[in-house]
């Protein structure tokens, strides 16, 4: 019997690489330092034998040498969410290689339901080298983690969630544009809702039109930051933004920084005040975002109370190192009930 998910996600599926580096790496590597780079499988495959003094890129060799964790912007919430209580599942593609096998082990050991098809190639990576000076310079290779097609999805995990949820980075991919247009129509014939992150304000320039026509009929819940939100509908002023996004969409949620967020349902809308930390690094703020609102939303809390734990959860991943927290989250927000 399939189990009932609060979230299915479709997402580009890349493995978390952190190191810690001097500068002499990035003179070495002729990169500059605090820059986000997007390698090919060659370059890739340099720096990480690099990185670990070995020509062998094998599982034991990357396992102890370097500090993973199966990420993705999508693969972020979805893992939040389970952090939480909740269910989820990942559609994502990685390939025959260590770093597939890699990914698909630690989402098992995470309790996301994720049923890879693995395809030629390399998986997709992300390098973020970290300097003293705490900056990240990151270097990503997709690889086979943007190839995601039609048959990859899980219909009876699809039908059997509350939510759908929509990675806007995926739709650079015109093979996973495809398979997401086709999961939202199985979403609708199914009576499941259908949930989209905007990713970042270049991917809406990039895809504005497809993004707007999704926005006019098939999204229940849109999740943007204030940025985005203005590159959707080209208001200048974010409380406009939300008020044009609402036309459009019947829940959207808006974050804007220290502002904290804004979240629209029901024709109510609830201003969430932040959590007032020292921010370490903001990687993941808004992929758990996303997993406490959906939690909230998908297991019984107001719209209130599941912008507080959206707003918690957030606070917590950028007051540490990381997209992903280490803490127990889940009794936190039992405290804050």
């Amino acid at each position: 019997m399939t189990m009932k998910l609060n979230v299915y996600a479709f997402g580009s599926a890349l493995v978390d690489i952190q190191v810690q580096v001097d500068d002499s790496v990035f003179q070495e590597l002729g990169i500059d330092k605090g820059n986000m780079y997007l390698t090919e499988r060659s370059r890739q495959e340099q720096v990480l034998k690099r990185l670990l003094g070995t020509d062998e890129l094998s599982l034991e060799n990357i396992s102890r040498g370097l500090q993973t964790a199966a990420g993705g912007s999508a693969a972020n919430t979805v893992y939040g969410i389970v952090q939480l209580g909740g269910t989820a599942g990942l559609c994502g593609a990685v390939a025959e290689d260590a770093f597939g096998e890699l990914y698909c082990r630690s989402m098992a050991s995470s309790g996301v339901r994720f049923t890879p098809r693995l395809r030629e190639g390399m998986s997709g990576t992300c390098v973020v080298l970290i300097s003293a000076d705490a900056q990240r310079t990151m270097l990503t290779c997709l690889g086979v983690s943007s190839e995601i097609a039609r048959d990859y999805i899980d219909v009876q995990q699809l039908q059997n969630s509350d939510y759908i949820y929509l990675e806007g980075y995926l739709f650079d991919s015109a093979m996973a544009t495809e398979t997401m247009l086709h999961a939202v129509e199985l979403a609708r014939a199914s009576g499941v809702r259908v949930a989209f992150t905007a990713s970042d304000a270049f991917c809406i320039e990039r895809h504005r039109d497809i993004f707007l026509k999704l926005l006019g009929g098939d999204i229940d819940l849109l999740f943007a930051n204030a940025q985005e939100a203005q590159a959707l509908t080209g208001e200048r002023d974010t409380d406009a933004a939300l008020r044009a996004l609402c036309g459009m969409c019947p829940q959207v949620a808006v974050t804007d920084g220290e502002q904290g967020s804004l979240v629209h349902a029901g024709g109510a809308t609830v201003r969430v005040a932040p959590h007032r930390v020292a921010a370490v690094d903001t990687t993941g703020a808004g992929d758990s975002y996303a997993a406490g609102l959906l939690y909230g939303l998908t297991n019984g809390c107001s719209l209130e109370a599941s912008g507080r734990i959206a707003s918690l959860f957030s606070s917590r991943v950028v007051s540490q190192m990381g997209p992903r927290y280490s803490g127990d989250i889940r009794a936190e927000v039992q405290a804050l009930a």
